[in-house]
């Protein structure tokens, strides 16, 4: 089988164990998702088959929106719920107006400091393993875009909730974004629940639950095929000619006035199924990674 699954992750397992369960229940090894959520958080994981696998990078990039909580004058050691409160001083008098003000300053290029619980490497070892070896290492800020961040109720209190929906590049930190708000507005807080909502096109309300998958038939029903998938980039359908060029990896002439320089172009076979992805360098199509065969 290859393609693609919207699948909506249930909070309280990893990632991994979504693949598990998809490899089970599909009956085949290359299962890979495109873009991890955190143990703690549900919503939309994308999860690929077979030749699909190859499309991570592709899809990898689209932006991605979430829906979530955040709650104010407590700090965690992991800026989510999963960590230990390091923390903890009550912040009645913070309102609506005051979050709201200190989320705006959040929008457009911004630059996040990525949370050592994270997966990001540091001299060939994982942040998250020398956090839990008690360790702090130096991480660079990098450049993220917060496309839209709203703050859309607020739950006044010692401990006051604020829900919030954002829409973010590849790459964002969400509860990093909150624990930010957090000191933006001087309380601290970190990040009580997380939905992923979308991954591009790939919308929550579309999405199927592993009670959906638990066998073959099921996940062959709800596969999205690879053409399907990559509806974001141009899809371009040359000549088989032309395409056994590409496929040998020879670099063609070729544009199209939809085409980005610098850009992907899915390439598509007589039968509309991928064939190789390629990246636009004017006038040349260079061939970059070959899906079928």
């Amino acid at each position: 089988m290859d393609g693609v699954l919207n699948v909506n992750k249930p909070s309280g397992i990893t990632s991994h164990d979504v693949i598990d369960a998809l490899r089970r229940a599909s009956g085949q090894k290359e299962v890979g998702h495109a873009g991890t959520l955190d143990p703690l958080a549900d919503g939309v994981l994308l999860c690929l088959l077979g030749r699909a696998t190859r499309l991570t990078p592709y899809l990898q990039e689209l932006p991605k929106a979430y829906r979530g909580a955040i709650q104010f004058g407590i700090r965690t050691t992991t800026q989510d719920a999963e960590g230990e409160v390091f923390y903890q001083a009550p912040a009645p008098h913070l309102t609506l107006e005051q979050v709201r003000a200190a989320a705006k300053q959040f929008v457009g290029r911004i630059m996040q400091i990525p949370p050592m619980y994270s997966a990001l490497r540091f001299q060939g070892k994982k942040l998250h393993e020398l956090a839990r070896e008690g360790k702090e290492v130096p991480r660079q800020p990098r450049p993220v875009h917060i496309y839209r961040l709203e703050i859309l109720g607020f739950e006044p209190g010692d401990y006051p909730i604020a829900t919030f929906e954002v829409e973010c590049s590849k790459g964002t930190y969400v509860r990093t974004l909150a624990s930010d708000i957090g000191d933006a507005v001087g309380t601290g807080a970190y990040l009580k629940q997380l939905t992923r909502t979308a991954i591009g096109q790939f919308r929550l309300e579309d999405a199927c639950t592993l009670d959906e998958l638990t066998n073959a038939e099921q996940v062959q029903q709800h596969l999205i095929p690879i053409a399907e998938a990559l509806t974001h980039l141009p899809q371009w359908t040359p000549t088989p000619a032309v395409l056994e060029r590409l496929k040998h990896g020879n670099y063609v002439q070729a544009e199209h006035p939809l085409w980005t320089p610098g850009g992907h172009v899915v390439v598509l076979d007589s039968e509309g199924k991928v064939a190789l992805m390629a990246r636009w360098l004017p006038p040349l199509l260079r061939p970059v990674r070959v899906i079928q065969g």
